[in-house]
C-alpha cells in the first residue's frame, strides 16, 4: 500500500499491497478507518490451550464465553506525567528500579519490559492469584540515570550498567494494603555478566567462537511462559553494546537469542535456544500441536523483519518437568511468507536456496545451519519470508486459537500508525500453511498508533500497549498524546474497536501486562519515563523518583478495581 507522509510520497512494499488487497475498504494506510475483524468458527485443544499466558502445567480451565464490553469508562488521550487510569481503578509501585530485594543486597534493574507471572504453587497445578513469582526484562538502561554520563563510559559505569540489565525473580504476594516483595531465596537477578549455557546447532560452533557457555543476558524486551513453568526471555537490541562497553569482553553474537530460565530453580542454569534463531527477538508464543509438540510464534522487531515459527522435536510430556526443560534445545525454524500464506523452513540441509544463497561478493551466505540460525534475518529474506512493518508482540487467542501479531509502524513505508493482524493455521500449530486477515489498523481514525505488547484476558479481549517512541517528527502525538493502554473485543459487533484503558507518563512506554488468575490484578511495567531529558537539571519526567530525589524510575505497577473473571 502507498503511503502520503509530511516527508513527501513514500516507497510501496510487498508487504502493503498484500494489506491493500486485505483490507475490506480501500485507502492509505493510517488515514482510511478501515479495519477488518473476522470471527473464525474454531475451538481449540486442552493442549493446545496451554499458552503462555501464566497457566498451570497440566489443566487449564476453559476460556470464558466472550464478553464484548470493556469493564470501564474509557479515558481520553493525555500528557500528564503520571499513571492515569479511569475512574474506579487504581494502582500501585512495585518493584521500581533500584529496589533491594534479594539477601545480598541486589537491585532491581533497569528499564522494565516483559513481566512473568508464575502463581507459587504452580508445579503443583495451583493457580495462586495472591502469591507469585514474577519475573522481569530489563531491556536496557539510560546512561544519564544510570551512572550520570552520557559520554564514554568509565569500567565502573560500564559494570553498573551490566547489573542493570537482564532479568529479576521477585517474590510477591497480595496482604492487607496491597502488593509486596517478599523475602525467597529464590529472589535473584540474572545479568549481563551470569553464566548462560549454549544449546543446540550454534553451540560450540565457529560463529560463537566455539563458546558452550557465554556471560550473561541482554537487551530482554518481551518474552513468554512455558507450560512446565520456565521464562523465555528475549534478546533484542544487542550489537550496539559491543561499542558502549568496549573492554568488558562483551560477544554480541553470544547475545540475540531466546534464553529459557526457571524461576523455580535457583540452580537450573539458564540456557540459551540456538535452534530459535538470532534476531532482533520480541517475545515467543508458546502452545502446544495435538501430538504435543512446542510450537512458538515469534516476530523480529525491525523495519521490513519477518514472522518466525520454531516447532520442536520433542513431545511434551504432562507431569515429567525435567524432560520438558529440554524441549527448546531441537527443533525446526520457520518464516511466515504471506503471500502465499506459507511457512517456509530454515533448515540448510533440506532447503536448497539455503545452500544457494550467495551475497553481494558472490560468496555462499551460509556454510552450514549454524550460519543460518545465526543470522536468520538473512536466512529467511533468502527464501522468501515476507517482510513486514516491524513485528513485535504475539499472542494467541484463548477462545479461537488465532495468532495476533502486532505491526508497530514502518516510518520507511510511511507507516507511523502500525496494525494488528491475526491468522490462523490450516490445521494446528505446526500446519504448514494458515490464513490471516487484518484486525485493527492505527491512526486517527481509531485513536491508537503503533502497538506493541498484547495480552488476551479469558473471554478472548485483547489488550495493547503502544510504543510511540523513536519516531521522530511526526503526526501521532496530536492524537494520541503519551503512549497508552487499549482494551479491544475480539468478537461481536464491537469487534477491533479500541477503548483506552490507561495513559503512561512522559516519554514513557507501558509494556509487559499480564494478569493475576483471577483477572482481579494487572501487573504493567512503566519504562524509560523521562527517556528524553537532557540532563539531570532538565528532566521531562519524575515519574516514580525516590523520596527526596527527582530522577524518574521505570518500576512495575499492580493495577485494581477488576471485577474479575466470571464464567
Amino acid at each position: 500500500m502507498t503511503t502520503s507522509t509530511p516527508q513527501g510520497k513514500a516507497e510501496t512494499s510487498l508487504w502493503h499491497r498484500l494489506l491493500d488487497r486485505k483490507l475490506t475498504r480501500r485507502g492509505a494506510l493510517g488515514t482510511v478507518a478501515a479495519t477488518a475483524a473476522v470471527t473464525l468458527p474454531l475451538r481449540i485443544s486442552e493442549a493446545e490451550a496451554l499458552s503462555n499466558n501464566g497457566a498451570p502445567v497440566d489443566a487449564p480451565p476453559a476460556p470464558l464465553n466472550p464478553r464484548t464490553l470493556p469493564p470501564f469508562r474509557a479515558i481520553e488521550a493525555g500528557n500528564a506525567d503520571t499513571l492515569t487510569l479511569p475512574f474506579g481503578y487504581r494502582w500501585q509501585l512495585l518493584a521500581p528500579w533500584g529496589e533491594v530485594f534479594t539477601a545480598d543486597g541486589g537491585e532491581i534493574g533497569f528499564n522494565h519490559d516483559f513481566v512473568g507471572y508464575f502463581p507459587i504453587d504452580m508445579l503443583e497445578g495451583g493457580r495462586s492469584s495472591t502469591d507469585a513469582l514474577l519475573t522481569i526484562n530489563h531491556e536496557y538502561v539510560n546512561p544519564l540515570f544510570v551512572g550520570g554520563n552520557t559520554r564514554e563510559r568509565t569500567p565502573e559505569q560500564i559494570r553498573a550498567e551490566m547489573k542493570a540489565v537482564g532479568v529479576s525473580v521477585v517474590r510477591v504476594r497480595r496482604e492487607e494494603g496491597g502488593w509486596k516483595i517478599v523475602p525467597d531465596p529464590r529472589n535473584r537477578r540474572i545479568d549481563a555478566m551470569t553464566e548462560i549455557e549454549l544449546t543446540g546447532p550454534v553451540r560450540g560452533s565457529a560463529v560463537v567462537k566455539g563458546a558452550t557457555t557465554v556471560r550473561g543476558s541482554v537487551g530482554n524486551c518481551s518474552g513468554g511462559q512455558t507450560p512446565w513453568g520456565t521464562l523465555l526471555t528475549c534478546e533484542e537490541n544487542v550489537d550496539g553494546y559491543a561499542r558502549a562497553w568496549a573492554g568488558s569482553g562483551y560477544e554480541a553474537m553470544h547475545q540475540g537469542w531466546v534464553t529459557e530460565i526457571d524461576p523455580f530453580d535457583p540452580a537450573w542454569r539458564p540456557k540459551k535456544r540456538t535452534a530459535m534463531g538470532r534476531f532482533r527477538h520480541e517475545n515467543v508464543a508458546v502452545t502446544l500441536t495435538k501430538d504435543g509438540r512446542v510450537v512458538g510464534y515469534m516476530g523480529d522487531d525491525m523495519q521490513d523483519a519477518c514472522v518466525y515459527k520454531f516447532v520442536s522435536r520433542g513431545r511434551y510430556q504432562p507431569g515429567n518437568r525435567n524432560a520438558n526443560r529440554d524441549l527448546l534445545a531441537e527443533g525446526d525454524l520457520y518464516v511466515a511468507n504471506f503471500g502465499n500464506g506459507s511457512w517456509i523452513l530454515l533448515d540448510y540441509d533440506k532447503n536448497p536456496k539455503l545452500r544457494e544463497a550467495k551475497g553481494a561478493d558472490g560468496k555462499p551466505l551460509f556454510s552450514g545451519q549454524a550460519d543460518v540460525l545465526a543470522d536468520a534475518r538473512a536466512s529467511a529474506l533468502a527464501v522468501g519470508g515476507t517482510p513486514v512493518d516491524r513485528p513485535e508482540d504475539i499472542e494467541i487467542h484463548p477462545r479461537t486459537g488465532e495468532v495476533y501479531v502486532a505491526l508497530t509502524n514502518n516510518a520507511k513505508h510511511g507507516n507511523y500508525f502500525g496494525q494488528i493482524i491475526k491468522f490462523r493455521e490450516n490445521g494446528d500449530a505446526a500446519a504448514p500453511t494458515f490464513l490471516w486477515e487484518v484486525f485493527a489498523v492505527g491512526g486517527p481514525q481509531s485513536g491508537f498508533a503503533s502497538p506493541d505488547n498484547l495480552v488476551f484476558d479469558p473471554y478472548g479481549n485483547l489488550w495493547m500497549v503502544t510504543d510511540n517512541s523513536d519516531l521522530g517528527t511526526n503526526p501521532i502525538k496530536a492524537f494520541h498524546g503519551n503512549n497508552a493502554m487499549f482494551f479491544f473485543p475480539t468478537e461481536g459487533p464491537r469487534a477491533g474497536k479500541a477503548h483506552r484503558f490507561a495513559i503512561g507518563p512522559v516519554d514513557a512506554e507501558l509494556t509487559g501486562p499480564v494478569w493475576s488468575p483471577d483477572g482481579k490484578t494487572l501487573f504493567l511495567a512503566v519504562q524509560h519515563p523521562g527517556e528524553d531529558s537532557e540532563s539531570l537539571d532538565k528532566l521531562t519526567s519524575t515519574f516514580a523518583a525516590k523520596p527526596g530525589t527527582r530522577i524518574p524510575r521505570p518500576t512495575l505497577v499492580a493495577i485494581e478495581g477488576f471485577p474479575g473473571w466470571q464464567a
